[in-house]
């Protein structure tokens, strides 16, 4: 009888369409799996920092408010407190003991600031930058996410910091203290509008409404993603 077999030609034709088949379908599920990770990690950081919020205010009694965007190192300081912060650009430890909103307390330590210019990028790849007086107002958490107090009411989180992919919607992601709140949210009460990271300027930010977050985060930027995790 004569025996049947695959011939070396046909074996290695056949593990080369393998390859290229998983060559082709690897990366997505790998990006895929790395997402969720991701989203679980905001779920979590927005958790934590919502409660830091929360106990600041029973302490103090009032809600967040300040004049000048120079005030805001006073209350920025006293949640890094409750986050148990690893590391930051502020120097908290002058800030708590005495408060002077006409000095800037910037550590001036490079490395525990906010991302460089163009080494972050939005979901459509584009580099991103970020308005210089507040990227210092960034605290380095234990778990290794960071935090970046940025545009007066408005807070950026990294959930695994200076790691790839540093990309809005996947592992960086926003939300906002809406005046009058001591709540985070994501949608700023009028007259005042949303507008993540509009303080740099044009090209860099885009405006949020609860009517387009959901398309911003399929089709956009990927800041609409940040409501979408968090709200749907």
């Amino acid at each position: 009888m004569k025996k049947l077999a695959f011939t070396m030609a046909e074996v290695l034709v056949t593990l080369g369409v393998i390859g290229i088949v998983a060559a082709m379908t690897l990366p997505t599920v790998i990006n895929n799996a790395q997402d969720k990770q991701f989203r679980t990690m905001f779920k979590k950081q927005f958790s934590i920092i919502s409660q830091a919020f929360q106990m600041v205010y029973l302490e103090d009694g009032e809600e967040i408010q300040f004049e000048d965007w120079r005030e805001m190192q006073n209350y920025v300081c006293k949640i890094g407190q409750k986050l148990n912060t690893k590391q930051s650009g502020l120097r908290c430890d002058e800030v708590l003991s005495d408060f002077d909103p006409n000095k800037s307390y910037a550590c001036g330590d490079r490395r525990f600031y906010w991302h460089e210019d163009e080494t972050w990028y939005n979901a459509q790849k584009l580099p991103l930058k970020s308005n210089s007086a507040y990227i210092y107002m960034t605290f380095y958490l234990p778990d290794g996410a960071w935090i970046n107090f940025n545009c007066s009411r408005y807070v950026f989180v990294d959930v695994n910091g200076a790691k790839r992919p540093n990309t809005v919607g996947r592992d960086i992601f926003y939300f906002v203290i809406p005046h009058g709140s001591t709540s985070p949210n994501f949608f700023d009460k009028e007259p005042h509008g949303t507008y993540a990271n509009g303080c740099v300027g044009n090209g860099y930010g885009v405006e949020l409404t609860p009517d387009n977050y959901q398309d911003d985060c399929l089709n956009g930027t990927g800041w609409g993603c940040s409501p979408l995790y968090i709200l749907d």
